[in-house]
């Protein structure tokens, strides 16, 4: 797909607004640029067709209910899928302010963290605040529809039948790879602890990216969370552990601090702690398959990372504690 910079003047001059300069951003589809203007900077994301606009309509409804919670997250400008401006669906969304969180956080001291991920933590608990009837995706904020990850199965009415295809899909990736022979076995441990799930789960708003890419830093505080593209209605643990994962799993001070934020809108359920484990094994599904995907683009030694998460996970079927927190 092309589209050149008389495309991107169209599309802005049909809102009243004039363009200053356009770059370009690297991305693995659709089309994004950066938009700078007489008013302010957009993001500009054209999608290739209806179905890949899906995203955008996604976007589009979620980022101002998230807005209302008091979540910091882009403004939306314009969706547009009527293809009379361009013949392409496109999403038009206003810059965030700041850096992301992996390029300033070594400018924190310790009790700056803690104050930060405090913050974050209520955040966070605003996001899951949004919650649901029943388990899938949403992509007007209302209605749960099927869910795309695990071939557009569903919606649920019960997260651990959801929980069960997430895993069947995400194991079917290890097939023909150097993970294949541990497939059966995980398959085996999660049905062997189902019963961890097997309880009344509010579905709620998940991110399903908090890494430290999709957190905005200015002055210290949060500006914004980005890259809603991927949420979906789960259950809150599955995103508290791959949070925990990406921003803070060796620093229990800092763990402390996001909960304590947290937990000041959401209560925890009852056996959280014993749940780790069963959604750290979840997350680790979700590495394998990137690594699968993207190689060494993803990390820098497959084949030391491949036998490093291996062994991790037969730990993990074999009863062997998993050490969360290293200080």
């Amino acid at each position: 797909m092309k589209i050149n910079d008389a495309d991107v003047n169209f599309i802005f001059d049909s809102l009243s607004i004039e363009v200053k300069k356009v770059v370009p951003v690297n991305t693995y589809a659709n089309f994004l640029v950066k938009v700078e203007t007489n008013k302010e900077t957009y993001y500009l994301k054209v999608f290739i067709n209806k179905k890949e606009s899906r995203v955008g309509c996604k976007l589009s409804k979620l980022y101002p209910l998230l807005s209302e919670k008091g979540v910091p997250v882009p403004t939306v400008l314009k969706y547009d899928d009527s293809l009379k401006i361009i013949q392409h669906p496109y999403l038009i969304i206003s810059e965030i302010k700041g850096e992301e969180l992996r390029d300033s956080i070594a400018g924190f001291d310790e009790e700056e963290l803690r104050d930060f991920y405090y913050e974050f933590g209520k955040i966070v608990a605003e996001i899951h605040s949004i919650t649901f009837d029943e388990f899938g995706e949403t992509y007007d904020g209302k209605a749960v529809e099927s869910f795309s990850e695990i071939g557009n199965k569903g919606p649920f009415d019960n997260w651990k039948e959801m929980h069960k295809e997430i895993i069947n899909s995400r194991l079917s990736l290890l097939k023909g790879t150097g993970f294949k022979e541990i497939a059966e076995p995980i398959r085996e441990w999660f049905e062997a602890n189902s019963h961890l799930i097997d309880y009344k789960i509010s579905p709620r708003l998940l991110h399903a990216d908090l890494n430290q890419k999709n957190i905005f830093v200015k002055n210290k505080k949060i500006s914004g969370v980005i890259d809603f593209d991927n949420a979906f209605v789960g259950h809150n643990e599955e995103e508290l552990m791959r949070t925990e994962l990406a921003n803070f799993s060796d620093n229990k001070k800092l763990r402390d601090s996001f909960f304590r934020g947290y937990t000041e809108i959401i209560s925890l359920d009852d056996g959280f702690e014993e749940r780790r484990v069963f959604y750290y094994l979840s997350r680790s599904l979700v590495h394998i398959d990137c690594i699968i995907e993207y190689g060494e683009n993803y990390v820098a030694d497959v084949e030391k990372e491949q036998e490093r998460i291996k062994r991790e996970i037969l730990g993990i079927l074999k009863g062997e504690s998993i050490k969360f927190d290293k200080n």
